[in-house]
């Protein structure tokens, strides 16, 4: 979710930037529920949109307990080739798990649907969120039965004079 359509929903929420937005008053002026009401309408919209132009949409949240991810920004910063990973504003937003979590469960609850359904894994096992994420694309693919496209009888009969055409070029 992060760099993503649902930051709106969530960083924006949980820290209420929205409150300092340079927009038009007729967009900011109503209440929390009905702003973040209005956004998660805006997601789905924009999700359904996807879907009839023939996207597939797979929404994955990787459900991480605190623990695990008190335990992975400690190896961030012991661990010298994870450094780059850790930020001290990792800190300052892990100080708001709860809010976070909530927003979390309201963007999900808001925003799955039957076109973009939302599949909530345990992340706290590598191995068994990989092995999980895996499944569930492989399960996709073999629904949607991707095939290359195939020429019409008329364009493949061609297929021989494109070629004659192609090495007679000078």
């Amino acid at each position: 979710m992060n760099r993503s359509h649902y930051e709106d929903v969530l960083t924006v929420k949980v820290n209420k930037f929205y409150k300092s937005y340079n927009m038009p008053s007729r967009c900011l002026d109503m209440s929390e529920k009905e702003f973040f009401k209005n956004r998660y309408r805006m997601i789905n919209n924009y999700e359904e949109y996807l879907s009839l132009n023939g996207y597939r949409i797979i929404k994955i949240f990787l459900n991480v307990s605190a623990d695990k991810q008190k335990e992975r920004f400690l190896e961030r910063i012991d661990n010298p080739a994870k450094n780059w990973k850790f930020s001290a504003s990792d800190l300052k937003e892990r100080a708001k798990w709860d809010e976070y979590r909530e927003a979390f469960e309201d963007a999900i609850n808001a925003t799955g649907t039957k076109t973009a359904p939302w599949y909530v894994l345990p992340a706290d096992r590598k191995w068994l969120t990989r092995y999980l994420v895996t499944k569930i694309l492989l399960e996709t693919l073999e629904d949607m039965d991707p095939q290359f496209p195939k020429l019409s009888k008329e364009e493949t009969a061609k297929l021989g004079d494109y070629k004659t055409a192609l090495l007679n070029e000078k």
